[in-house]
């Protein structure tokens, strides 16, 4: 049949709609072939109806309303390619195991319509179809022997499902064959006798789903002709000729909605979200009344994908959808919020002997902090006013390098962080006394500290660099070029890592004897 005449009757037919779980039922009341409906069906939605569960039944029912008659679904057999295993543990067969046939020329042959059922018949072992019903011996599968299957022949005729139902309650299941060692393996064990094996047919899928449900068919052909199933209200299954022309349900497939979708990290201007794949399905992505495609990714693990170009501190809510064909799933939501800015100008701006205090620039009031180091982390609260945020950290140890870390919290969330580091000013210098002068000099003296130290001589508006010198015993520093009889006060700063101490301070007179007027630290 011409499919544009097709598209035409169907342009025009009265649809009945049914939403149920991933498909989308549609009836289409106008009476066509089956292999024309599944054609109609697979150009204008995804195939005929497959029906997996009862939920499914109703809701073609539903998509039938006030229809009385019979309709396509997309159940049919095949004859050549619906043969399965009563055994269907998928680790039993190896690449083309499950499809092993040893057929007899002209089998299998659904002889009157009703051979579902594969007896192997003795002697030459070949396999042909029969009538289920007829009572024969059967071999059931027992387990593995050094890697091979063992089987055992059970003597006593049943018919095909009742040997099922014996092998599955007392052993595993009907034996299954998966290539020839097996097969002679079974020729051998029964000898002339014909069995049943565990091979039998069951009906296809047009979508080619592995689904085994079936809902109560009952058979109106006694032909072997091609059988396709039709659904009637209240959700009667029938065998019907391919060629009768009868009214068909499509589906249009929902895809799953992805599970596990998750935050994976997060900076102040990315988000990267990540989910469970879904097989043959793309993504799009809903956020900020944008839309992003995301195409499948190869491979089986999670999808990751990172939003960039976004604001800082700022609640996003991504809605994701997985697709198929045209059709979207309903979608699920994650609200996230990017990590707030890093504080800026974050710098050390004074130190002393036991404490640092640190300096940056003061953030929206939303923001706290966290201030990490030597393995501690501080809460510090947004304080309120202007000017910069300033900390003083206590309780250090002097001329020691500490490494800062600070990070901006906004909603919980933490920003990247800004790191700073600084040392701790080193100890005043001890024992500073002035220990010999002249009329125009004065000699200081000092002990002797860590040569990585040194000096800074302060007195008179001005300041001398003294070095760290070798050797043993105190530090001592000839101050030149004074007024006799004069009174000088000079202070004396260590040096470390460019900090100075707090400072020490002694006082002193010029002249031919000494006279030490003061000494305090600074």
């Amino acid at each position: 049949m011409d499919h544009r005449v097709i598209f035409l009757i169907f342009a025009g037919a009265v649809l009945s709609v049914s939403f149920a779980q991933t498909r989308q039922f549609y009836f289409v009341n106008t009476p066509l072939n089956w292999r024309d409906a599944q054609s109609v069906c697979r150009q204008n939605y995804t195939d005929l109806a497959t029906i997996e569960n009862t939920a499914d039944v109703d809701a073609v029912i539903v998509a039938l309303s006030s229809y009385t008659g019979k309709a396509w679904i997309g159940l049919r057999d095949d004859m050549v390619n619906s043969w399965r295993w009563s055994l269907s543990d998928s680790s039993f067969y190896g690449v083309g195991e499950a499809t092993f046939r040893y057929w007899t020329s002209g089998e299998p042959n659904n002889y009157n319509g009703k051979q579902l059922c594969v007896r192997l018949y003795g002697n030459n072992a070949d396999w042909d179809d029969d009538e289920c019903t007829n009572p024969r011996p059967f071999v059931c599968y027992r387990g593995m022997v050094a890697g091979t299957p063992s089987y055992i022949l059970i003597n006593t005729p049943l018919n095909w499902t009742e040997a099922q139902k014996h092998c599955r309650q007392n052993y595993v299941d009907l034996a299954s064959i998966r290539n020839n060692t097996e097969n002679n393996i079974i020729k051998a064990l029964v000898g002339a006798v014909t069995v049943w094996i565990g091979l039998y047919r069951q009906k296809v899928w047009s979508d080619g789903s592995q689904s085994v449900f079936q809902y109560n068919i009952v058979s109106q052909q006694g032909s072997s002709g091609d059988q396709c199933v039709t659904v009637e209200k209240p959700g009667q299954w029938s065998n019907n000729y391919c060629s009768s022309q009868f009214p068909f349900i499509c589906y249009k497939a929902v895809p799953l909605n992805v599970n596990n979708l998750t935050l994976l990290r997060r900076t102040e201007t990315t988000v990267t979200l990540q989910w469970s794949k879904i097989i043959n399905a793309s993504y799009v992505l809903q956020f900020n009344g944008t839309e992003r495609m995301i195409a499948a990714p190869d491979g089986d693990g999670p999808v990751t994908f990172t939003v960039s170009s976004l604001s800082a501190g700022t609640t996003y809510t991504f809605n994701l959808y997985s697709v198929y064909g045209n059709t979207r799933s309903t979608g699920v939501q994650l609200t996230v919020t990017t990590a707030p800015q890093n504080a800026e100008n974050f710098r050390a701006s004074a130190q002393t002997e036991t404490s640092i205090t640190l300096e940056w620039s003061r953030m929206n009031t939303n923001i706290s902090f966290v201030l990490q180091f030597n393995g501690t982390e501080t809460n510090i609260s947004a304080p309120e006013g202007g000017g910069p945020v300033s900390y003083m950290v206590t309780s250090l140890t002097a001329r020691t390098k500490y490494t800062f870390t600070l990070f901006c919290v906004f909603e919980g969330i933490r920003s990247s962080g800004v790191t700073v580091t600084a040392f701790t000013a080193p100890q005043n210098a001890e024992n500073f006394r002035a220990s010999a002068q002249t009329e125009t000099s004065i000699t200081l003296e000092w002990s002797r500290m860590n040569t990585n130290v040194s000096f800074i001589l302060q007195f008179n508006g001005t300041e001398t660099n003294i070095s760290a010198t070798e050797g043993g015993g105190p530090v001592s520093y000839t101050v030149t070029s004074l007024t006799a009889r004069t009174e000088y006060t000079f202070t004396l700063f260590c040096v470390f890592e460019g900090i100075r101490s707090s400072g020490v301070r002694v006082t002193a007179l010029t002249g031919k004897t000494l006279r030490l007027v003061n000494w305090e630290p600074v």
